[in-house]
């Protein structure tokens, strides 16, 4: 028997089925049916009842539309907090990034990246009426976004081949996303040469955004942090700001023990 044979014979089937079943809910489909999660997980309707009716005492579920419906409950944003919360990166990186915001007016987000996706866990408002349209929670399509493309921009093309395999999961979200590998690969390049992307209306019609990656002690990329402006605002993204950015980065980068000799690629910028 195999080491992965004998940690499966510990794993609790009921509590990955509802596990699974909070990961289906997102932004563009809050609430779900019973007979809609039980034919996504392949599962009988009476199980889903039974684990939904779990999850709804536990305070992680809550019925809607008479009880036809369930969304996420306000457990589940708590538990999102508190392991935000316990981020080192996040304690880390928050005091910089908001003096950053501080010195520039506009919001500033961190993110960390899981698989093909980037996932905001802090952000700095900005003081003007302009402050951003991400919150924290929010999950962005990596190859779609100046914050995920520097993020991406730290792996290698084999990486890269094998996160989007033939292409999957490059969906086009504006005029400008990367819909084949080739494109995508060609667009890391010139960021990591560039070693920050920039963009306008790359993601949403109405921002422009500069991003740039912080490393740690290992030389990787574990984190990137954007300025967003708003649209057609890239003369705004000029030469001081892209050096005040960078500048933060290095210090962020300087504080999670990152070293430039440890750096993987000639030309990468903390």
């Amino acid at each position: 028997m195999s080491d992965a044979d004998k940690d499966e014979r510990y794993l609790v089937p009921g509590l990955m089925r509802g596990i699974e079943i909070l990961r289906l809910f997102n932004r563009s489909r809050p609430l779900l049916t019973a007979p809609v999660i039980a034919k996504e997980l392949g599962i009988p309707r009476t199980t889903v009842f039974r684990l939904a009716q779990t999850l709804e005492h536990l305070g992680l579920l809550e019925r809607v539309d008479g009880g036809n419906s369930y969304r996420l409950a306000l457990g589940v944003l708590s538990l999102g907090f508190e392991y935000l919360a316990a981020l080192d990166i996040v304690q880390i990186a928050g005091p910089f990034l908001e003096k950053l915001r501080d010195q520039i007016d506009l919001s500033v987000h961190l993110v960390l990246r899981d698989h093909r996706h980037v996932v905001v866990v802090h952000k700095a408002a900005g003081h003007s009426a302009f402050a951003g349209s991400l919150s924290i929670g929010a999950r962005l399509p990596a190859h779609a976004t100046v914050l995920g493309r520097v993020m991406l921009a730290d792996l290698d093309e084999d990486e890269i081949r094998a996160l989007y395999p033939n292409g999957a999961g490059l969906e086009a979200h504006s005029r400008q996303t990367p819909t084949d590998l080739d494109r995508l690969l060609s667009i890391l390049a010139e960021d990591r040469k560039r070693g920050f992307a920039i963009s306008d209306r790359f993601f949403e019609s109405g921002i422009s955004a500069l991003a740039l990656p912080l490393r740690d002690s290992s030389g990787r990329a574990v984190a990137a942090f954007n300025v967003s402006v708003p649209s057609g605002g890239l003369k705004t993204i000029d030469t001081e700001m892209i050096e005040r950015a960078r500048a933060t980065a290095e210090d962020i980068s300087r504080a999670l023990n990152y070293s430039p000799a440890t750096g993987r690629r000639q030309g990468d910028a903390a």
